[in-house]
Formats: structure tokens, sequence, C-alpha cells
């Protein structure tokens, strides 16, 4: 039966996330990726110019930088507690596919391999998602629309730290639904909580 457009590519991702998974990127291969698919290696090569390049397209669909395509998707003219809140759903939304739980997973696999490879992508994408919620922060500050008495550079890693936790913890391919409900409300509850403690309200305005 014919796969539909794009098909196999989807699949030859999906087949690489399982290997990766089970075997971690050093062990596995390509040969068992197209075989799982049925199609022959060069086929994984029309698409995908290394098995590297596979993992790196997973890692930009499921990994961290999920959460700097947030950033980049909401406006800096949006209100502080919206743009804090409404970042969170967006993020927990991408975590909650069934290829992005089993992304977390392999990346717990790999983070530490032999070479830190898998340790230094995620250094390098959680840096730069700080990086880029710093200048927000810093805008903020400016706007005084949040604290000035905590540094930006804080501010930032407090936020997106427990967002980053519950990553692994609670949106995983181990994880039921149970688990998924409970990290969602954790990370709306944070968003929150986070929100009252930084953001600055008008003069004269009282506390919910």
């Amino acid at each position: 039966m014919a796969r539909p457009a794009g098909g196999t590519r989807s699949a030859l991702l999906d087949a690489a996330l399982d290997a990766f998974a089970a075997k971690g990127f050093a062990g596995a291969s390509i040969r068992e990726i197209t075989r799982a698919v049925g199609v022959r290696e060069s086929a994984f090569y029309a698409h995908f110019s290394s098995k590297r390049a596979a993992y790196d397209e997973l890692f930009a669909e499921a990994g961290p930088p999920v959460a700097a395509r947030a950033l980049d998707t909401l406006s800096s003219e949006v209100a502080p507690q919206e743009f804090l809140s409404r970042f969170a759903v967006i993020v927990i939304d991408a975590w909650s596919t069934p290829r992005a739980r089993k992304f977390a997973a392999m990346l717990m696999r790999d983070v530490f391999d032999a070479r830190a490879q898998g340790w230094r992508a995620i250094r390098t994408a959680i840096s730069g998602v700080i990086e880029l919620l710093v200048k927000r922060f810093a805008l903020w500050q400016r706007a005084g629309s949040v604290r000035s008495d905590v540094a930006a550079e804080t501010l930032a890693f407090e936020f997106i730290t427990p967002i980053a936790m519950a990553r692994f913890i609670y949106f995983n391919i181990a994880a039921g639904k149970a688990e998924a409900a409970r990290g969602r409300q954790l990370i709306k509850e944070h968003a929150a909580a986070f929100v009252t403690m930084t953001v600055c309200r008008p003069a004269g305005k009282d506390r919910p």
C-alpha cells in the first residue's frame, strides 16, 4: 500500500526514534531503521544526509528548541502575565505528542553518553532559550512591567527550570495520562505563581 505524501520521511523518523531510544544514538544503525520501515537504505539518504541529521531533526521537533519556537510565536507586545501563561501552554502541547514523549526517554538515555554529545546539545539549546527569555525579561523590566530588583538572568532561569524538569518527569513515554495531566497542571500553576511573584501591578490595583 502506497504511503501518503511525506509518509516515508515521518516513518523513518519514528523508526529512528525507536532505535535511538532502545540503543542510544551510537548503537542504532541506519540499516535497522530502514528495515523497520521496509525500505532500502537509499530511501533513508533520500531524506536525510546522515543518522545525525535524523537525530537533529527529532531534537529540533521535540527537544528544547520547542521552547525557543514558542518564544518566537509570542509578540513582545504581549503583556508578561499573558506571555508567560501562553508560553507554558504552547510548550506543554508540543511536549504532549507521542513522538515528543518518546523523545524525552531518548534524551534521558543519551544525555550523558560517552562523548557527552547529548549533554552538550541540551546545554546549548537550553542556554539559547534562557538567552531569549533574558531579553524579554529585560524588556519588561525597562517598561516597569516586571520587578527589577532581581536580575533578568535569574528571572529567566527561575521561570524555565521547573518547566524543563517537568518535561522529563511527566512527559515521557513511561508516564501515563494521569502523570501527564499532573504535569500540565503543575506547569500552569508554576506560570501563575511566577506571574504573581514577579509581574508589577499598576499603582492603585489590588491583587485579586
